[in-house]
This record gives structure tokens, C-alpha cells and sequence, in this order.
């Protein structure tokens, strides 16, 4: 029955495969990040809740930032080259990892000098014990850098089993830490959050980079600054494009964070923690499915039936967690607020999952460029919607121009796509 299902070799059973591997390891890493997350919810509340989210939504953007797009850059220069050739892509990928290190630290130093600038706040905003939690967590920028550069070389090599090992190693020294953390009631929540963070990436960079080093021989990064200007000039596009989907993901944050209670941020932040578990599928989903669009003339098969697969799941997970959203309240009464927010982001389920696929399937034709323009106009009207609208309704704002940002995006890409591209050709345009 599996082998008829998924024969061996066939793209099903590739893309099922590497699938299933990133959704285990996201699985594990979901569990403890929600345990630690309850940890802190409970003994702390809201105000203690919404102080980790502060901290944790501040340095993440400056780490996914470091993304900017070069795994996609990366794997159009290197699919096709043959697999046994492990030298040819080991230079290419110590490459990267050169740069990426070079961009990690500049956005430590980035980061730090904002923080500085952002004026301090008293009860709300960025608080000295939110300051001292950020300062604390920023190095894992470049231990996130590092991961997403081994990620590089997983995807490359349609080996996800290896990036999953990694993920689950970090995610089990997060919750030890973090239990262990729990019995020293000297500490406070934000700092119970942030050091068992910290431990969990820096487990998870050193674990992945021991993976990369056993199948190259070598993990010293190259540093080329021809080939460095090179990869960002054609990375730009793209890198500006998901840093400005990064900015409308979590300008609703920083928006509730200067202009409303950390009350409300902790139980708008714990809504969105749950709302992220289900999107994790479309991107494991597409980072399985990318290299294969790359590698395929034909691509119309690959695009439909992605297509049925993100758009049924969404409507299953959908149902699922709007049934589930009102058990949030036994995490404690406090948090009973959280279940508005929850379902207006579930409800836009549908729009994350074929966005993804919309977005992969440009960045495969190289029209990174229109990905640009999208982002940046859905990132406009993103920022001046939450600057207007959540000083006066608060979260249920923020969960509502979230969604319609992505019906944008959605819309946007469709256009494009339906429009411009002829599937039956190899890569071109009309």
C-alpha cells in the first residue's frame, strides 16, 4: 500500500519524505516551545509573558533577517551540479557560510545600536528588564545564522532527516534548561525565556554544523568579497522582499508594544505562538518542493497538486484549531482574551498556506523582483493600518490587518503567476 502510494524514487515520496522530517523535528520543537512558553505564561502571567514575547519578537527579526534570501540563491547556483561532486558544492557552501557570518554579526551591532536609540518605557514599551533580556539574547543571531546555513546544504542534498536531528537536539536542551531554570524561583520569566532560548540555538547551530562537517570534511568559511558582492546583488531582490514580509509580521507587535499594556501584548503574543504551529506545513512543504521546481522542466504537475495538497490541509488544520482555541483559557483565565485574536488569525489559514506556494514558485522563475514590489506594498499599507488602527482596537486589529495583508499578497501573486507565467514552457515568461 505505501510503495504503491509513494514508489520509491518518485517526486512523492521525495517531497513526502523530506516533508515528514522537517514536521517531526517542528514537532518536537513546537512541544517545548509551547512548554517553555506555559512555563512562563503561568507562573508570570500576561505582564511576565509579554515581556518574553518583547524580547523574542525584537532579536528574531534581526535573525531572520540574516536569511535574506540566500538559501534560494544559493541552491539555483548549485542544483545540477552532480552530488558526488561533494568538493565543488563544499566551496560553495563555505561560501555562504562566510557571508552569512559576516551579515549575522553586522545585525548584532545593528541591533544593539537601535535598542539604544528606542526610548526607554516604564510598565509598557522597552522596559529596562526587556533591554537587559535583548542584550542577553542577541548572539543567537548569529547561531540562528549559522543553522540556517547548514539548512542550505540539507535542502541542497534533500536530506532534512539531518536538519531534524539538529532542531531536536537545541529543542531538548531548551526544556531542560528551562525546567531547571523553573526550580530557581530567583528567576524572572523573561529570563527563564531567554536563557533556555539561547542554550536550545546554540545546541542546535553546533549540532548542525558537526552534520555538514561529517559529509564535507570541513566547516571553514570562505570569505571572497567578488563572490560576496555577486550574491547579494542577486539575493537583493528577494532578501528585501522577505524582509519586508518580515516587517508587516511583526510591526503589529512592535505597535502594541509602544502604544497599548503588556498585558495585551503577552496575551496577543501567546494567540500568534499557537497560530504559527500550523504554518509551519507550507514552509516545510516548500522548502521540499523548491529544489524540485528548480530541477523540472514541467512544473505544472508539481504546481497543482501542491496547490490541492496546502489548500486542503489548511481547511483540516483550520477547523481544528478554531474548535481548540478556547481551551487557551486553562493555560490560565488570564489568557482567555487570546481566543478573538486566535480565530480571526486561523481564518486566514487558507491564505498563508497557497501564499507560500505562490511565493516559492516566482522566486523558482527568478521574478524576485515582482516579489519586491508585493512585499513592499503589502508592508506599507501593513505599517501605516496597524500604526492607525491598534493604538484604538487593540489586538483584535492587529489579527485582522495581519490576515488582510496576506489576502494582498495572496491576491498579488496570483496575478502574476496565472497571468505571466506559461507552465508548459521551461522557466520562461510571456
Amino acid at each position: 500500500m505505501f510503495t504503491d502510494l509513494f514508489p520509491k524514487g518518485s517526486l512523492r515520496r521525495i517531497v513526502a519524505g523530506n516533508t515528514v522530517s522537517q514536521l517531526i523535528g517542528r514537532a518536537v520543537s513546537s512541544v517545548t516551545i509551547v512548554i517553555v512558553s506555559l512555563l512562563i505564561a503561568k507562573r508570570y502571567g500576561p505582564e511576565g509573558y509579554g515581556d518574553f514575547v518583547k524580547i523574542t519578537t525584537y532579536v528574531s527579526f534581526f535573525y531572520l533577517i540574516a536569511d535574506f534570501g540566500l538559501n534560494a540563491v544559493y541552491l539555483q547556483r548549485i542544483i545540477g551540479v552532480d552530488k558526488d561532486e561533494i568538493k565543488t558544492a563544499g566551496k560553495a557552501w563555505q561560501l555562504l557560510l562566510g557571508l552569512r557570518l559576516v551579515i549575522s554579526i553586522l545585525l548584532v551591532c545593528v541591533a544593539l545600536i537601535i535598542l539604544s536609540l528606542i526610548p526607554s518605557g516604564s510598565g509598557q514599551g522597552y522596559t529596562m528588564l526587556v533591554r537587559v533580556g535583548i542584550v542577553m539574547l542577541v548572539p543567537v543571531i548569529i547561531a540562528q545564522a549559522v543553522t540556517t546555513t547548514t539548512n542550505a546544504f540539507f535542502q541542497q542534498m534533500l536530506r532534512y532527516d539531518l536538519s531534524t536531528i539538529a532542531l531536536n537536539t537545541g529543542s531538548i536542551t531548551m526544556l531542560v534548561v528551562a525546567v531547571m531554570l523553573s526550580l530557581w524561583t530567583s528567576v524572572s520569566g523573561p529570563y527563564l525565556g531567554v536563557i533556555s532560548v539561547f542554550a536550545g540555538s546554540l545546541a542546535t547551530a553546533i549540532i548542525a554544523l558537526g552534520l555538514v562537517r561529517n559529509r564535507l570534511g570541513t566547516i571553514r568559511p570562505a570569505i571572497s568579497l567578488p563572490e560576496f558582492a555577486s550574491y547579494m546583488r542577486t539575493g537583493t531582490p528577494l532578501g528585501l522582499a522577505l524582509i519586508f514580509n518580515l516587517i508587516y509580521f511583526h510591526s503589529d507587535s512592535v505597535v502594541l508594544t509602544l502604544t497599548r499594556s503588556t498585558s495585551e501584548v503577552g496575551i496577543y503574543g501567546l494567540a500568534y505562538k499557537i497560530f504559527e504551529l500550523p504554518l509551519v506545513l507550507p514552509i516545510f512543504f516548500m522548502n521540499a518542493v523548491y529544489p524540485l521546481l528548480l530541477s523540472y522542466n514541467s512544473q505544472k504537475k508539481i504546481f497543482t497538486r501542491s496547490l490541492q495538497f496546502l489548500f486542503g490541509s489548511s481547511l483540516v488544520l483550520g477547523i481544528l484549531f478554531w474548535v481548540a482555541a478556547p481551551f487557551v483559557a486553562l493555560v490560565r483565565p488570564d489568557f482567555a482574551g487570546a481566543q478573538v485574536p486566535l480565530r480571526i488569525l486561523i481564518l486566514g489559514l487558507p491564505i498563508f498556506f497557497t501564499s507560500a506556494l505562490f511565493m516559492w514558485f516566482l522566486i523558482a522563475r527568478k521574478l524576485q523582483g515582482v516579489l519586491l514590489l508585493i512585499h513592499g506594498a503589502a508592508m506599507i499599507g501593513n505599517i501605516i493600518s496597524n500604526s492607525i488602527f491598534i493604538p484604538r482596537f487593540g489586538m483584535t486589529a492587529a489579527a485582522w490587518i495581519t490576515v488582510l495583508s496576506e489576502v494582498f499578497v495572496l491576491l498579488s501573486s496570483a496575478v502574476v503567476v496565472f497571468k505571466k507565467i506559461d507552465f508548459n514552457s521551461s522557466g520562461n515568461t510571456k
